[in-house]
């Protein structure tokens, strides 16, 4: 082998190794890339569910604060409240589930005040929209439609809107259409009901 020859295959084979050498850094930093993305998917993983069980858990405890506040607040006084404006409501429930024959649920309402000749559903939200009223003058039309499984046939059906913060369309909104506003003050364990102008709606 000439000298030049000899010269050419160290050059060719230096160029390999450096070849080699590259390319066994680039497979390690892919590597290293790889395992650190997976890391950060798992982090990630992690932190989603601690903000889902968090979220949860916030869900849980304005859902029995709303309890709490309905429970202590409202129930034990709301009868005596309707009946000053000439009602004589005896009985009352809250979280009134109606089903369909098929078992199906037809209307939840969250309160349910009654006697043998009327009755008066009570929309309950922490804070009380527009959007809300309109819903509930949504379930006290179906309520009516199905008097024959809700219970109303022959009786007369009023209508209440209670929440610890109402928006004031809401408010306007629900005394226009006939029904109650009660007005819940969690900080002192009472309530505040106010009748509507004119005429007290029925459904």
């Amino acid at each position: 082998m000439s000298e030049k020859e000899g010269l050419n295959f160290e050059k060719v084979w230096a160029m390999f190794q450096e070849t080699d050498r590259k390319f066994q850094e680039t497979s390690r930093e892919l590597k290293e890339a790889e395992r650190r993305a997976q890391e950060e998917a798992r982090e990630w993983r992690e932190y989603i569910a601690r903000m889902n069980d968090n979220l949860n858990q916030q869900i849980g405890y304005l859902g029995r604060s709303l309890g709490d506040v309905v429970e202590l607040v409202l129930v034990p006084g709301i009868c005596g409240k309707m009946n000053q404006f000439g009602h004589s409501f005896t009985r009352l429930g809250p979280n009134k589930v109606i089903n369909r024959e098929n078992k199906k649920t037809l209307v939840e309402v969250d309160l349910w005040l009654e006697n043998g000749d009327e009755a008066m559903a009570v929309e309950i939200k922490t804070d009380l929209s527009v959007k809300w009223v309109n819903k509930h003058l949504e379930r006290l039309n179906l309520l009516r439609k199905h008097e024959n499984i809700t219970g109303l046939k022959g009786k007369k059906l009023y209508a209440a809107v209670a929440g610890i913060s109402i928006d004031e369309d809401a408010r306007d909104l629900a005394l226009e259409k006939g029904m109650y506003v009660i007005d819940l003050i969690e900080d002192e364990d009472r309530l505040e009901v106010i009748a509507p102008e004119g005429n007290i709606g029925k459904w």
